[in-house]
């Protein structure tokens, strides 16, 4: 399913099929992107090894996270193939972690100091380049467009955006019940999809939240 079929399905469930609409497409399609956006969210995201790398260079030791990613679940200095330790913040000092001015090859990326960052440690000597593998949240889809989360869930985002639909008080098709009720059953099924996303990857081991 694409999104202008899921826009013609939204259409046809709410009486909206018939210019001049009550909900516009660009309303529409607004909405279906928050709907795979929050289903990431919600969920696991989805998993990707290939998009994401940090440049390291000495002496930074600060490096911004795309704000698309939700979660790291592994870091790879790519000249050696090393994993690079991810801690957070409240495990650092456990793990003899300091920020002295200690200065060395890249050991470890501390998550979770300051929003969409990571902190290097040692304070880099050197250049590397380390790839993420992680969990993030969709593209932004167009009128036409695919989705990115898997095809057994298309028809089920139609909850969140008759939610949002149903939700704005000036318009023709607002209803507050309904929509809270649309919400609540997105949530749901949101929370059945974790379940089964998990079950699926309970062999990849500890994520390490990014502080996002």
């Amino acid at each position: 399913m694409n999104t202008t079929e899921l826009r013609d399905l939204l259409r046809s469930e709410i009486d909206d099929a018939v210019a001049p609409y009550l909900v516009s497409d660009a309303l529409v399609y607004a909405y279906i992107n928050d709907a795979q956006k929050m289903f990431c969210r919600l969920t696991e995201g989805i998993e990707d090894a290939t998009t994401y790398t940090l440049a390291i260079a000495s002496p930074t030791e600060w490096y911004a996270l795309n704000p698309a990613i939700l979660k790291l679940r592994r870091a790879v200095n790519t000249a050696t193939g090393r994993s690079v330790d991810l801690v957070n913040a409240e495990k650092a000092e456990a793990r003899g972690i300091a920020f002295d001015g200690r200065t060395g090859p890249l050991s470890t990326l501390v998550l979770g100091l300051e929003k969409g960052k990571a902190r290097a440690w040692p304070k880099p000597n050197a250049a590397a380049t380390v790839a993420l593998e992680v969990f993030r949240l969709p593209v932004n889809t167009t009128i036409g467009g695919s989705f990115e989360i898997d095809e057994q869930h298309h028809l089920h985002l139609l909850l969140w955006v008759k939610h949002l639909a149903y939700g704005v008080q000036d318009s023709e098709v607002y209803d507050k019940r309904l929509s809270a009720e649309l919400e609540l059953g997105f949530r749901n099924y949101c929370a059945e999809a974790r379940k089964e996303q998990e079950r699926a990857r309970r062999v990849v081991g500890t994520v390490i939240y990014g502080g996002i």
